[in-house]
């Protein structure tokens, strides 16, 4: 089976996928990953095929803040950037070096993040199957429904009807999201099938030498994440500033963009780095305190840690929102995010059998259960061969407008 997995270009869409991937290419698979110039290194660092196609993710950034929607935006609404950046700005620029490689590569089936929506028209087009592979929640129906309306033209142009979710749940929707976290899926719900995540990384990977020493005393893991937006470094100030001064060790990673000196001097009890694997790390800590990024907070779900979130953006408050549901985490929301609050939070979490910790350890027997990514790549061989034996005399790469709504 040829797979083409498309992502936009920005680390904690296309990591979400290395799992599945991984395990498409064990099972005997080809993978092409095609995504924007700025990913294209870290694609071939996780061992697959890319393929550069679309713009870098800050190209996209800039140009869906100069749109009119975004700028006129009441503050505070976050989906329209989100979509103007996706839907109208990667979606057009992608697509006709996708329908080049498609041409090329004759894929047998299209992967694709669910805001990366050039993939499921291209897909629409060739008569394909396709699979959206998702992070904690579905998209907000908002910004589903602007996806929509910015993909509409491209779909029309192609000659086919707009597809109402912009193709995003077309067949098949691989859902990561552990029960007690799951709220309305919405349209996901019909095409969903559970995935289960796991922590990135290799969990023999080496760690510095500073990491031998923890353990004495609780770990609290720090990040905001990958994107530039949520991550500057002054907002690590107020994070930092009164947990620095209590018996804790802190792992801070702030970005291969940033540069941990740009914290100030911190007590040696501070372990600032760029960049960690998760795996290894995460086997070390007792808190997670991050922006409810889905990667990092599907991780520390996975290793069983309970988390504090200050959201900031895109989908972190509606993920911030159901872990504070269910009680694994404490969440602190805009002007609420002070150094005292955080230290609180962090103090009131890491006290023994605390209620947050109970519930990391019930959600990650949760995830413990969820299907594999090599029972779901046996899944999608077995749908895949079943599409080939139905369509016996079809050239279905050619065929326009057919939606594989069996697969």
């Amino acid at each position: 089976m040829k797979v083409l997995c498309s992502s936009t270009p920005m680390e904690g869409v296309f990591a979400p996928f290395v799992p599945l991937g991984k395990a498409l290419l064990a099972a005997g698979h080809d993978v092409v990953v095609a995504t924007g110039p700025d990913l294209e290194q870290r694609v071939r660092r996780e061992g697959f095929a890319a393929a550069v196609a679309g713009p870098a993710a800050m190209e996209g950034a800039m140009a869906a803040m100069a749109d009119p929607a975004v700028a006129n935006a009441p503050r505070g609404e976050h989906w329209p950037f989100g979509a103007a950046m996706f839907g109208a700005v990667i979606a057009p620029a992608k697509l006709p070096a996708l329908r080049q490689l498609a041409d090329d590569y004759q894929p047998d089936l299209i992967v694709h993040a669910e805001v990366d929506v050039a993939a499921p028209l291209l897909a629409a087009e060739r008569g394909l199957p396709s699979v959206t592979y998702g992070f904690v929640q579905p998209l907000d129906p908002n910004m589903l429904a602007a996806l929509a309306e910015r993909v509409a033209p491209l779909w029309r142009s192609a000659g086919l009807n707009p597809d109402p979710y912009a193709g995003i749940y077309r067949d098949r929707y691989l859902d990561p999201c552990p029960a007690s976290l799951q709220g309305e899926r919405g349209p996901a719900a019909a095409a969903a099938e559970p995935i289960r995540p796991e922590v990135p990384g290799d969990p023999a990977a080496s760690l510095p030498e500073w990491a031998a020493t923890l353990g004495g005393r609780p770990v609290v893991y720090l990040s905001l994440g990958t994107v530039p937006l949520f991550n500057q470094p002054d907002k690590f100030e107020t994070l930092l500033a009164d947990l620095a001064h209590e018996d804790l060790d802190l792992v801070v990673t702030v970005s291969e963009l940033n540069d941990p000196a740009a914290l100030g001097p911190q007590p040696a009890k501070v372990h600032a780095e760029r960049w960690l694997p998760l795996a290894p790390l995460l086997s070390c800590c007792d808190v997670v305190v991050c922006h409810a990024g889905s990667g990092t907070t599907l991780a520390a779900l996975t290793a069983g840690l309970p988390l504090v979130l200050v959201p900031q953006g895109a989908d972190q408050h509606t993920n911030a929102d159901a872990c504070q549901r269910v009680g694994v985490a404490r969440v602190l929301y805009g002007d609420a995010v002070t150094s005292t609050a955080v230290r609180d939070a962090v103090m009131a979490i890491v006290e023994p059998e605390s209620p947050e910790q109970s519930m990391a350890r019930r959600i990650a027997a949760e995830i413990a259960a969820m299907p594999a990514a090599t029972e779901v790549v046996q899944r999608l061989r077995v749908r895949c061969n079943r599409l080939t034996e139905s369509s016996a005399g079809h050239h279905t790469r050619c065929v326009r407008g057919i939606t594989q709504s069996n697969f």
